[in-house]
């Protein structure tokens, strides 16, 4: 897919990544792929369960997988239904210090939606370590973000 969307850019002090996509749906519509697993499956990765095997929510554990690297367990930290959606996520829940947490933004921009992506907490032994996390997951939102504004806008919600 070819985008004229801005790319993400990395903040090395705030240790930091954000992307903000517009796309061509109503913030219901984009809630609902960001909120419900099987439709973040269809653009996140390739796979999202629940423990409870809703909805994202407040409070709610789950985990990601992505062809190549795995699963990723997450945890819901905040929840606004079709405003604001946030989760720490990471290789394990027993390394907190290797979490990191993203949260979604939905705005209603005209007839769609402007989506923010600002994950934060990246952390690592070395200065190097940082960026070299910071611009794989610069890439990664990139590449995702890309694919849900196509999810989204390819579909009839």
């Amino acid at each position: 897919m070819t985008t004229t969307q801005p790319r993400a850019t990395i903040d090395l002090d705030a240790r930091s990544v954000t992307r903000a996509v517009r796309i061509a749906a109503g913030p219901d519509a984009v809630w609902r792929a960001v909120s419900e697993p099987q439709h973040v499956a269809g653009w996140f990765g390739d796979g999202c369960e629940t423990e409870d095997g809703g909805p994202l929510a407040a409070g709610t554990r789950g985990r990601l997988h992505f062809e190549g690297y795995g699963w990723f367990a997450f945890e819901v930290t905040r929840c606004e239904p079709a405003r604001v959606l946030a989760f720490r996520w990471g290789q394990s829940a027993e390394e907190p210090e290797r979490m990191t947490e993203a949260t979604f933004t939905l705005e209603a921009d005209g007839d769609g939606t402007r989506l923010t992506v600002h994950e934060t907490g990246f952390s690592g032994d070395t200065d190097d370590a940082v960026r070299a996390a910071l611009d794989g997951n610069r890439e990664g939102w990139d590449g995702e973000l890309d694919e849900l504004v196509e999810y989204v806008e390819s579909r009839t919600w």
